[in-house]
């Protein structure tokens, strides 16, 4: 592999601005001076590149004209090369200093967790000694005057917090490494195509002692943390405590196994996915040749199946979103907050999705088909799918991904209780998938109604379908969910941000949609047709200004379009990951699939196909909605974290007392012990294993 691609795929994307300009394209907006010097290169390898082609030719020029036109580009790329040096320079010393305050206040805390001599005493314990004869006279009211202790962080706390100092210690030092690199192959490069030694010799005379260079504090920073990891936080188990520190390597594919297993789960998902349908013709159609179902009527069987097969569609979605995320440079691990020690690769997504499609073909099959098991009651098939289902989200065995299903557990009890705690980027985007699931959760409380009344009384198992006073409920909980969140961010920022109160009362909007829509179909049977019902035209006013407010809130905030008015990117905004296209595609798609619920009503309005086809086809169509959706509003984050170079979970660290504090100064204001001038031989170089 060239080092221009190992470059692009091992750099930090948050940073990516800050790297120097090796191959990096980046994108500029144009000049509009008409008589602006033609733009350079967009990076040091097509600058060589560029002044080769644009050479005169020594036919046609003399050798002064050639040597002067060299000169001249020469100065012009040790200047571009000392800007980058420069801009690389303070950017790791930045990082650097930033990572010296964290590692210091860490070790305050830990060693505060373990009750070192000299770090836990607070000047409350030292004035409560002083005072301790004079307790009659009043002092432990001075003592409460005084500034009281902080909270002492908790081992997992800590686990946690230097597992993530340890990451972004680690992203320092490949900072470092692809830099350096990455000046030297350019300088080699430049002498290699100009047949000079000038650039070689800038390089040692500037590069190689350059800050950034210098690894060595870098490296005794990770030693430490290390060793107070060890000691203190794994009791001396040096293996345990490297296996939580370490990350795993950048850029490390899906092995051959994983690949294997989710491509045969994917073609057995085909193929009785194929077998599933092909039977259901035959038995709509009244051509099953194996026995005859029991009488129950299309709407109870697509209800049955309709929840599950939802999931498995946006499961699927999932899969896809990883990938794409992947594959653009979206850092969709850091937006969710997850370990890079324990995500998931999307491939292990793609397999869980087929293995729920594939339970889903099993059952319906079973449904089908259950004359030749010799069952009578085909409704058993639903419900354990339902319980296998429930049992693999669920199970505490250490199978199946535990830690993944456990953080989904866990993200939906953050949504539920959204009003009690601080939410994050996560919590919103579990409740924005909610949102896109209504239809999939009311069809789960109708199943769960089906079976509690199928099961007392067996008479009435057609007619628990219909609608009742749960289910204008359960369509409300996700909007509610999101409304809660707003309200509680609005409330965390000191109600200043007026943002999260604008989007809350877009999902208020819903509770009146619902509303509306419930009184709607309730007084059905009271006027001469649907349009002479008043509740009919409060609900379509109603879901108009719903899907207007969403489709502007889409685009605006959560996509972050419609930032330039003006020029080839008109719509758009200035830093763009997919193919410009995408974005067009996307505001024509989220509008038309905003909108589809217009053309459900008229279709169910005129009776032209089944009300059970028309909410699958919409429920479809939603999460299809939502799949690129999400696509485009984890860009958006990821280029939000770009712009605060924001490339670790941050470090949530608890307050120093006053005399911890001092420590922290004097600590700061130590040397570190070493030089910033050192012997060429003692930089660090990429491992063979990068090329």
């Amino acid at each position: 592999m060239k080092f221009g691609k190992t470059f692009e795929s091992h750099l930090t994307v948050e940073w990516r601005e800050q790297y120097m300009r090796y191959g990096v394209r980046r994108e500029f907006p144009p000049s509009r001076s008409a008589h602006s010097v033609p733009a350079l290169p967009k990076d040091l390898k097509h600058m060589i590149k560029r002044a080769l082609e644009d050479a005169p030719s020594a036919l046609l020029v003399g050798d002064y004209a050639l040597q002067s036109y060299f000169r001249a580009f020469e100065e012009r790329f040790l200047m571009e090369c000392q800007l980058e040096l420069t801009r690389v320079d303070n950017f790791f010393l930045e990082k650097l200093m930033e990572a010296k305050r964290k590692h210091g206040h860490l070790k305050l805390q830990l060693m505060a967790f373990t009750r070192a001599p000299g770090y836990t005493a607070s000047e409350v314990s030292m004035a409560s000694q002083q005072l301790g004869s004079n307790r009659s006279q009043g002092s432990r009211l001075q003592v409460r005057d005084l500034t009281a202790p902080k909270k002492v962080m908790t081992h997992g706390q800590l686990s946690t917090a230097y597992c993530e100092f340890y990451l972004s210690l680690v992203l320092i030092q490949n900072y470092q490494t692809l830099n350096e690199t990455g000046f030297r192959k350019i300088c080699k490069k430049y002498d290699k195509n100009l047949r000079s030694t000038v650039a070689g010799r800038w390089f040692a005379e500037n590069v190689a002692n350059a800050v950034f260079t210098d690894g060595r504090y870098l490296q005794r920073m990770i030693r430490e943390v290390e060793d107070l990891f060890t000691t203190h936080l794994t009791r001396g188990n040096r293996q345990m405590a490297m296996a939580k520190l370490r990350v795993p390597p950048l850029g490390k594919p899906s092995s051959p196994a994983m690949v294997f297993q989710s491509g045969f789960a994917l073609g057995m998902l085909l193929m009785l996915f194929l077998g599933t349908a092909i039977s259901c013709m035959l038995c709509v159609f009244g051509k099953c040749p194996l026995d005859s179902l029991p009488p129950f009527d299309k709407a109870t069987f697509m209800s049955l199946y309709r929840g599950p097969f939802t999931w498995v569609i946006f499961n699927l979605y999932m899969a896809a979103n990883v990938a794409g995320w992947q594959r653009a440079g979206v850092n969709h691990i850091l937006i969710f907050d997850i370990d890079p020690r324990d995500h998931l690769q999307p491939a292990r997504f793609l397999e869980i999705a087929c293995i729920f499609g594939i339970l889903w073909t099993l059952s319906m099959l079973g449904f089908l088909h259950h004359g030749v098991m010799h069952l009578s009651d085909p409704f058993i098939f639903p419900l354990v799918l339902i319980l296998i289902l429930a049992g693999l989200l669920l199970m505490p065995l250490p199978i199946l991904n535990l830690k993944a299903r456990w953080w989904t557990i866990k993200l939906l009890g953050r949504v539920v209780t959204a009003p009690l705690h601080y939410v994050g980027f996560a919590d919103f985007w579990m409740g924005d998938q909610l949102n896109s699931l209504v239809n999939c959760l009311v069809d789960h409380y109708l199943m769960v109604r089906f079976y509690l009344v199928y099961w007392l009384y067996r008479e009435r198992c057609l007619s628990c379908f219909q609608l009742d006073v749960m289910v204008p409920i359960v369509r409300c909980l996700p909007a509610w969910f999101r409304f809660a969140q707003c309200l509680r961010r609005f409330r965390d920022s000191g109600s200043k941000s007026m943002i999260y109160l604008f989007n809350a009362g877009k999902y208020s909007m819903s509770f009146l949609v619902v509303l509306f829509d419930t009184l709607r179909q309730r007084s059905e049977g009271q006027h001469d047709s649907a349009l002479g019902n008043p509740y009919t035209w409060l609900f379509v006013g109603s879901y108009m200004l719903a899907t207007t407010y969403g489709c502007l809130w889409d685009v605006l905030q959560d996509f972050g379009l419609f930032r330039i008015m003006d020029g080839p990117r008109i719509f758009l905004r200035e830093q763009l990951v997919y193919p410009q296209a995408f974005y067009y595609f996307v505001i024509v798609e989220n509008f038309c699939l905003r909108w589809l619920w217009a053309l459900e009503f008229a279709i169910l309005y005129n009776n032209l196909i089944a009300p059970y086809n028309v909410r699958t086809i919409t429920s479809i169509a939603e999460i299809t909605r939502r799949f690129i959706w999400n696509y485009v509003r984890l860009e958006n984050e990821h280029l939000y974290n770009c712009g605060r170079f924001r490339a670790t979970r941050d470090i949530h660290l608890a307050q120093l007392n006053p005399r911890q504090e001092r420590m922290l100064e004097s600590m700061m204001d130590e040397s570190d012990g070493v030089s910033n001038r050192r012997k060429p031989e003692a930089r660090v170089h990429l491992s063979k294993e990068y090329f």
